[in-house]
């Protein structure tokens, strides 16, 4: 990705901690289909490899909503955190992106 993009991310219902179960800001860092990057004010004191999150963003026309699971954060200057998230998806969610990731990059080098 060649430039970051706005999303929201929300830790699924019934998750303890701030955040639990409403949508909070963040900037989307890098994508890919494995993964992604994110940098949010949003402090979930993680335990390795047991916090849930809901990404929401829109490459194209239309908002996706994928799950993932932080793999790891940090803190990234005042009030903000990065966070490495793995994508959980099923077959037809990467099918999806892929598509999605094709059409933003090939927009994005026409400089649309």
């Amino acid at each position: 990705m060649n430039r970051p993009i706005d999303c929201w991310l929300e830790l699924p219902a019934g998750s303890t901690g701030p955040g639990a179960g409403k949508r909070t800001e963040g900037v989307l860092l890098d994508l890919s289909r494995s993964g992604c990057k994110i940098r949010t004010p949003l402090n979930l004191r993680f335990t390795s490899g047991d916090t849930r999150i809901i990404i929401y963003f829109q490459l194209n026309e239309e908002l996706l909503q994928f799950n993932g699971s932080v793999r790891w954060g940090w803190m990234y200057g005042l009030g903000q955190f990065q966070y490495g998230v793995r994508l959980v998806l099923s077959e037809e969610e990467e099918e999806r992106l892929n598509s999605e990731l094709e059409t933003w990059t090939m927009s994005s080098e026409q400089g649309h």
